[in-house]
């Protein structure tokens, strides 16, 4: 099989599908970060994997062939674009007649804590930030229209929502992305950084009470076929 893993990042997931097409299959990611994508490339060669190539570009616009791939894969990268249809579209055209497209999102604003807790600070800061970036962090939840809309036929989805009871370090996801993302909170006027010390440390307790249950993003995986 040739595969298009779109928006692969430091090719993480570029190497796992290049491990199950094997040496007689191919792998190309696709990313618009260069210095991502020189990581991939660099993490794909380390480890052995010669059928993997990678492509600076557009996931819009990435100027492949058209029916070039058996499948196209793309995970945690439409929430980032501000025209997912056009890249849903331009993944569609590659595709060879019958071929597969795997996607996967989330919606931000489904994360947080039962019971509520200031953890639920995340799901609000990311869904309010993003119609001032011109995306929408809310995507996962109509991830499935999105790939009828593009074309595709007899979508399939799953929907998933991790939590966690216990206090390993999956639980201070929301809090460490909240903290990372911060001066972007603060620059778009939603909180000042007084406020947000003020969250980060409330979240930092609500994180470290046994008795929340702390809940991740829920993601929606939409497959189908290209007709």
């Amino acid at each position: 099989m040739h595969v298009a893993d779109f928006g692969c990042g430091i090719g993480a997931t570029t190497r796992s599908l290049a491990e199950a097409v094997g040496p007689n299959g191919a792998v190309t990611g696709i990313d618009l970060h260069e210095q991502q994508l020189a990581q991939a490339a660099d993490m794909c060669a380390k480890q052995g994997f010669k059928n993997v190539s990678v492509l600076h570009a557009d996931a819009s616009n990435t100027g492949l062939p058209d029916g070039s791939f058996d499948l196209v894969y793309c995970r945690f990268l439409l929430i980032h674009v501000p025209d997912p249809i056009a890249c849903l579209h331009e993944m569609r055209r590659v595709l060879k007649p019958g071929g597969l497209i795997f996607v996967e999102d989330g919606d931000l604003s489904a994360a947080g804590s039962v019971p509520a807790t200031p953890l639920n600070e995340f799901g609000r800061l990311w869904a309010a930030l993003g119609p001032k970036k011109g995306l929408d962090y809310l995507l996962g939840r109509d991830l499935y229209h999105l790939v009828t809309r593009a074309g595709f036929q007899n979508a399939e989805i799953e929907i998933h929502q991790p939590a966690y009871p216990r206090n390993d370090e999956r639980r201070a996801l929301l809090m460490w992305s909240v903290e990372e993302a911060g001066k972007g909170f603060v620059d778009a006027g939603l909180v000042t950084q007084e406020q947000l010390d003020r969250i980060l440390a409330a979240m930092q307790v609500a994180m470290d009470n046994p008795d929340v249950l702390v809940l991740m993003p829920r993601m929606s995986l939409v497959w189908a076929r290209k007709r």
